[in-house]
């Protein structure tokens, strides 16, 4: 048996992962300090409330296990951790049903706490719409002037982008994981460097999942409670009917958070979530001054009317031939309505060749004139 204390009898039960927070908390009420529950035999751990099968599971697991090793693997990897006995958890987060009872981190440690700190989780569709980007790149820099904190989780698309826009303008991001933070774990992969720049910039990433976890599906939901749990509101963007988006604004309201929506064309699969939430309640969101209503922070009118995004401002690129002059003109009058538009609509609009606008196209992204994803074109 090894000397430990609670801190460390924290980080071990962290690490089996059959006992979350429910569970240790039956442990913490019946044995007189952590490091007692981690050590108990199987009598003991059922009269705390484990199944007979459970606690001698849990027995069997800790006998392999090595504090010392993991320790240096916590420091190899940069990662720290903090429990929920710690003075700097999270005072928002220990609210919640099922708060974390360890969470890893890297970065500013003085960014964890967040007391007296406004934050906003932003969340949204993993394939998001240059309508997505337009409010983001409008609103952010806004926010940000107020010192908001922007918590999000690291995903594709709209969290990604919040993520960004947020570093761009100078302001601190954290981002919340659903795997190890390690960097073999770290996921998604595509975003390491953007997950280093959180970091170098004053910012966190977070995890409730102990190094060389694995981006397991079970993951994103239990970690979608900690973003809602870290805010005093949630923004849902875009988002489908049935996504992680709605799992985390289903999680703010049950938290008893103020969710927030921005509503989206009702032709739009990606529109469905945002708009569901405003029928069911959720305030809408049509500029930034609602959102800082929320936090009972006074709106800057000024920088409200004079603030442009840089999508907004697009400079005549040097055309070729009167094709890309026309195929231009529609992907701009399509960022106008921030939206993007697809090669049939195009084809549809100019009425030329699909072979034509199909190789313009090419040579225009080629260019860096235009981008496309799985949604379609827009300027870039």
């Amino acid at each position: 048996m090894t000397n430990i204390n609670n801190r460390q009898a924290l980080l071990g039960f962290s690490y089996f992962k059959k006992i979350g927070p429910f569970k240790l908390s039956l442990l913490e009420k019946f044995f007189s300090n952590t490091d007692s529950a981690f050590w108990a035999n199987t009598d003991n751990l059922e009269k705390a409330g484990l199944s007979q099968k459970l606690a001698k599971e849990f027995i069997e697991w800790r006998q392999k296990i090595n504090f010392s090793k993991i320790e240096e693997e916590l420091k190899q990897e940069q990662i720290d951790f903090i429990t929920w006995h710690d003075p700097t958890y999270p005072a928002l987060l220990k609210e919640i049903y099922a708060a974390p009872y360890v969470l890893y981190f890297r970065g500013d440690s003085g960014a964890l706490e967040g007391k007296g700190k406004n934050r906003l989780a932003i969340v949204g569709s993993r394939k998001h719409s240059a309508y997505a980007e337009k409010i983001l790149n409008n609103f952010l820099p806004i926010l940000l002037t107020k010192n908001l904190e922007i918590i999000s989780g690291l995903a594709l698309g709209v969290d990604s982008l919040a993520h960004q826009v947020t570093l761009n303008s100078g302001g601190r991001t954290i981002a919340v994981l659903g795997s190890g933070l390690d960097k073999i774990s770290l996921y998604p992969r595509s975003n390491y460097q953007l997950s280093q720049e959180i970091i170098k910039s004053g910012g966190l990433l977070i995890s409730e999942f102990p190094p060389k976890t694995p981006a397991l599906k079970q993951n994103f939901p239990q970690r979608n409670r900690i973003i809602s749990g870290l805010t005093q509101a949630t923004l849902v963007i875009e988002a489908k009917e049935k996504s992680g988006a709605l799992i985390t604004a289903r999680y703010a309201l049950e938290q008893n958070r103020e969710v927030l929506a921005i509503p989206g064309n009702i032709f739009s699969e990606f529109s469905s979530g945002p708009n569901q939430l405003i029928k069911m309640g959720a305030k809408t969101i049509i500029s930034p001054k609602d959102i800082l209503e929320t936090f009972n922070l006074e709106s800057d009118e000024t920088a409200n009317q004079n603030h442009k995004s840089i999508k907004n401002i697009l400079p005549y690129p040097d055309l070729k031939n009167e094709v890309e002059s026309m195929i231009y003109r529609i992907l701009c009058q399509a960022q106008a309505r921030a939206e993007r538009i697809t090669t049939d609509e195009i084809i549809k609009i100019t009425k030329l060749d699909t072979a034509v606008i199909n190789s313009t196209l090419s040579i225009l992204e080629l260019r860096g004139v235009a981008k496309s994803d799985e949604i379609g074109y827009a300027v870039n």
